[in-house]
C-alpha cells in the first residue's frame, strides 16, 4: 500500500504543475522528500507501464500517454460527465469564463470536466481537484440538496457551522449559489445537477476574477447557469 501511495504522490505532483512539462528525478525526490533511489525505482516502474515518459537526451520525465487512455475510460463510465458535457460547453460559450463540472464523491466533490477561460487573467481549474463538500462553492450547492442527516454530518467540517447552514438554506431556496472566494479574489456561481431519480449528483460552476465582475455580469451568470442546469431537473 505504501508503494501505491508513493506512486500516487509522484503522479499528483506532476499533474498539479501543468506548466512544468518535464521533471528530473532529483526534483521529484526533493519535492516529495522521497529517497532518490526509491524515486528512480518508482519512475522506472511508471515508465514501463506507460504512465510517464523519459526523454532519452535529458533523462527527464513527463506524464505518459496511458493516463489519457485510462482517463477516457473513467470519463465514459461516469454518467454525469457524459451527459452534462454539452452543458459545460454551452455555459462556456455564453460566458467565456472558466466553467467546470464537479461530481459528489463521498464527502468530497471532484472536478471531472472543465473548460478554462482564454482571458489572460483567469482562474484555471484542474481535473481531479478535490474539496470537502462544505468547503467550496461547488460543493455547497451539492450539499444543500443532500438528505438532512448527511448534511448535518458534513456541516461539522465548516469553519462557521451557523453561517454554512444559512447559506445552504438560501441555496436550496434559490436553486443556485453565488459566492465571493477571497483566496482567489473571484466570484463562483454554481447550480446543482440531478440524476433521473432526482438525486443531486454533481454541480455546474463558472468562476470569474473579481476585476471582471459587475452586478450585470453576475445576474447574467446566474440566469445562464440556472437555465442550463434546469435541463437536469427531473420532470414531475
Amino acid at each position: 500500500m505504501q508503494v501505491v501511495e508513493k506512486i500516487s504522490e509522484i503522479l499528483q505532483l506532476m499533474a498539479a504543475n501543468p506548466n512544468k512539462r518535464q521533471w528530473r528525478a532529483t526534483e521529484i525526490s526533493n519535492s516529495l522528500n522521497m529517497n532518490i533511489s526509491t524515486t528512480h525505482r518508482l519512475l522506472q516502474a511508471l515508465k514501463k507501464g506507460g504512465f510517464v515518459n523519459q526523454d532519452q537526451a535529458s533523462k527527464q520525465y513527463s506524464l505518459g500517454i496511458n493516463l489519457i487512455y485510462y482517463a477516457e475510460i473513467v470519463r465514459e463510465m461516469n454518467l454525469p460527465g457524459m451527459v452534462v458535457y454539452p452543458a459545460v460547453q454551452r455555459l462556456f460559450d455564453s460566458t467565456k469564463e472558466t466553467v467546470f463540472l464537479t461530481i459528489k464523491e463521498g464527502d468530497t466533490c471532484v472536478v471531472i470536466e472543465r473548460i478554462n477561460s482564454h482571458h489572460e487573467l483567469r482562474i484555471v481549474k484542474q481535473i481531479g481537484d478535490t474539496r470537502m463538500l462544505g468547503q467550496s462553492t461547488c460543493g455547497k450547492v451539492i450539499l444543500a440538496f443532500l438528505p438532512e442527516e448527511m448534511k448535518k454530518r458534513i456541516i461539522c467540517y465548516c469553519d462557521d457551522e451557523v453561517l454554512c447552514q444559512k447559506t445552504l438554506e438560501e441555496t436550496k431556496t434559490n436553486g443556485y449559489i453565488a459566492e465571493y472566494v477571497e483566496e482567489l479574489d473571484s466570484t463562483v456561481v454554481s447550480a446543482p445537477i440531478f440524476s433521473e431519480q432526482g438525486n443531486v449528483v454533481a454541480s455546474l460552476s463558472v468562476i470569474v476574477p473579481q476585476c471582471r465582475m459587475s452586478d450585470d455580469k453576475e445576474n447574467h451568470l446566474i440566469e445562464e447557469i440556472k437555465k442550463i442546469s434546469s435541463e437536469f431537473i427531473p420532470k414531475k
